[in-house]
Order: structure tokens, then C-alpha cells, then sequence
């Protein structure tokens, strides 16, 4: 199934993310919910690839709202945090590793820091058990050592850490589309990363896949809302 507009547009990085979407959507990832016309979509992985292809999605589609969803790791020493929680986001950071370490340093006018939508999110979070959110920063690459992925979160504040989320933020900005994002906790960043990625990844995806899913079996709360005021 697919239209020309549709009413809520849940993009990913890569089709796995989008799993947990089939049992209201199909394998189409594309259908009715509710009133709702939503359309599932993969943007590809990683800074580069997301935003063209989050644009492309946007620009074909004109939804009235984006949700990304996908999987997070959480930064060291934010013991509150297990793997298969689920986190909405607050903010998207641009991080790079080089500039926190003082090696490099973004020019003035570089936009690095883009807020999700607070209504879509807080009604999300309702949806999340125990309803966490905290920012988010997304990197060229995967943070593998401890003592940088502890300089991010205490640079930055940052809880979370997604390649693909600041890129999908800028599409959505330039787009002017509300946008909240919804992560599965997948590993730690930094050294036991890639051990605990394969573990932990395929139930955190489809956890954060299932609380998008909650939302739009409920009306997806604020965007109702939204269309409601004409906003």
C-alpha cells in the first residue's frame, strides 16, 4: 500500500529496526492504523546516508509528523540505564570526537544541537514504561573507547548515543515536520560495544519499535491534538 501523503512517517536507520512494526502494519510497513495513514521507511546507516534519504522520504511523502526509531547505546557510568530500555529522545546533538578532545572545532555558524518536538515526545514517553527521555548525540562512527564515550556524556550531557538521529533532525527542520525519536538501549559505549551490541539489539529494536506502535494504536496522542488546534 502506498499513497502520495501519508499522516505519520516512522523512519530507520535499517529495516531490522522496523520488525517490531509489522504485526499493525504488514510486510509492507505501510498501512492504516486507527485513522491514520502511516508508512514505514529504512534511511540507510550512519550521518551521511540518513539525511539525504530522511529528505527524500519527507520531500516524497509530506507526512504531518516523523518518528525515528532504532537502537541507542547509553553512555558509561549512567548505571539507571539496561539494556531493552526504552528511551525517548529530547534533543540531537552533533558530536565530534576531535572537537571534545580540542584537536578540531566546528565552525561558528555549524547548527549542532536540534529539539524533538516536546508534545510528540511527552506523549511517547506515555507510552514507554517508566517514560525515560534524554538527549541524544549522534557521531560519524561508533564510540569504542571508555574514556571518550565518558567525555561525551560529560561535554555534552548526552545519555544516548545514535548515528543516524541528528541528521534525520536536520531533514525534519528544513522540512519543518515534528519530530520525536525512540531508542532501544542496545549496548554501552565504548569498549564492550561491539560485544554487546549483537546481544542485546534485536529485542531493543523491536521494544522501541512496539512503543511507536502503542502510540499510533492509541490515535497517536498530540498529533491528534495538533490537527485538532490547526496546527
Amino acid at each position: 500500500m502506498s499513497w502520495s501523503t501519508v499522516d505519520v512517517l516512522v523512519l530507520a536507520a535499517h529495516p531490522p529496526d522496523l520488525r517490531g512494526l509489522r504485526p499493525i502494519l504488514g510486510d509492507e510497513l505501510s498501512g492504516w492504523v486507527r485513522n491514520l495513514r502511516v508508512s514505514a521507511k529504512a534511511v540507510g546507516l550512519g550521518l551521511a546516508a540518513a539525511g539525504p534519504s530522511a529528505s527524500k522520504r519527507i520531500f516524497q511523502l509530506q507526512p504531518r509528523a516523523v518518528v525515528f526509531v532504532g537502537t541507542a547505546g547509553v553512555y558509561p557510568n549512567l548505571p539507571t540505564y539496561h539494556p531493552h530500555d526504552v528511551v525517548a529522545a529530547t534533543h540531537a546533538h552533533l558530536v565530534d570526537l576531535g572537537e571534545l578532545a580540542g584537536h578540531s572545532a566546528f565552525p561558528g555558524p555549524v547548527l549542532t544541537q536540534i529539539a524533538m518536538d516536546p508534545a510528540l515526545g511527552d506523549a511517547l514517553c506515555r507510552q514507554i514504561p517508566g517514560g525515560r527521555s534524554g538527549p541524544v548525540a549522534s557521531l560519524l562512527a561508533g564510540t569504542r573507547n571508555d574514556e571518550m564515550a565518558t567525555l561525551v556524556t560529560q561535554r555534552t550531557g548526552c545519555h544516548l548515543e545514535n548515528l543516524e538521529l541528528f541528521s534525520v533532525a536536520h531533514a525534519c527542520q528544513l522540512g519543518q515536520i515534528p519530530l520525536a525519536a525512540v531508542f532501544g538501549v542496545s549496548h554501552v559505549c565504548g569498549s564492550t560495544a561491539a560485544t554487546d551490541w549483537p546481544k542485546f539489539e534485536r529485542q531493543s529494536a523491536i521494544a522501541a519499535a512496539e512503543s511507536v506502535g502503542r502510540w499510533l494504536q492509541a490515535g497517536a496522542p498530540a498529533l491528534s491534538e495538533r490537527a485538532a488546534r490547526g496546527a
